[in-house]
């Protein structure tokens, strides 16, 4: 037997022991899980709806990037890994993706940015900013220093200073934090 013909038997048993197939369908309203990252689709032949269609291309792992497709969007899902194993390929609109690399987590939608890495989070929304550690928050930590620094006085030789002559300049910041950061 030739190489040719050793490929093409080859090819034919991968063939039948692993089918491979992609179609075309529009996401079932409501069947996006995001505890199990699957959701379900009706094939555009009208066939059965698909089940359990898993929207994270990396198996068996909280890591990789799970792309959420709205409801009724058009979407093309593949089976893969054998019968059974479908995965979103393609999809017509998103409404949120979240890509995982061991402990840090990026969570987009239509209005909100969010990266946790553990227990660290920056946050930035179409108006908002937040900033946070385990123990501390970036707006509290400014508000606190406003605060301060409105209220300082300083022991002098004739006693204690009044506050700053300026105080209402720092008093003026809080509306103004409050506009760019949150707690």
């Amino acid at each position: 037997m030739n190489k040719t013909a050793i490929r093409i038997g080859d090819s034919i048993r991968n063939i039948a022991y692993k089918p491979n197939e992609i179609i075309s369908g529009i996401v079932v309203a409501g069947s996006v899980d995001l505890t199990e990252y699957t959701m379900s689709v009706q094939p555009a032949d009208d066939g059965a709806p698909i089940t359990g269609i898993n929207l994270n291309a990396i198996t068996g792992s909280s890591d990789g990037v799970i792309l959420v497709p709205a409801d009724g969007s058009n979407v093309v899902v593949g089976c893969v890994d054998g019968p059974g194993e479908w995965v979103l390929l393609r999809a017509s609109e998103l409404v949120k993706v979240i890509v995982t690399i061991g402990a840090v987590t990026l969570n987009m939608d239509g209005s909100t940015i969010q990266l946790q890495n553990s227990d660290v989070v920056l946050q930035m929304t179409d108006s908002l900013f937040k900033l946070n550690t385990p123990g501390e928050s970036f707006y509290n930590l400014l508000k606190d220093l406003i605060n301060y620094i409105a209220a300082l006085t300083v022991p002098t030789a004739a006693g204690t200073s009044g506050v700053p002559v300026n105080v209402a300049s720092f008093n003026a910041l809080l509306p103004r934090l409050d506009h760019l950061l949150t707690a």
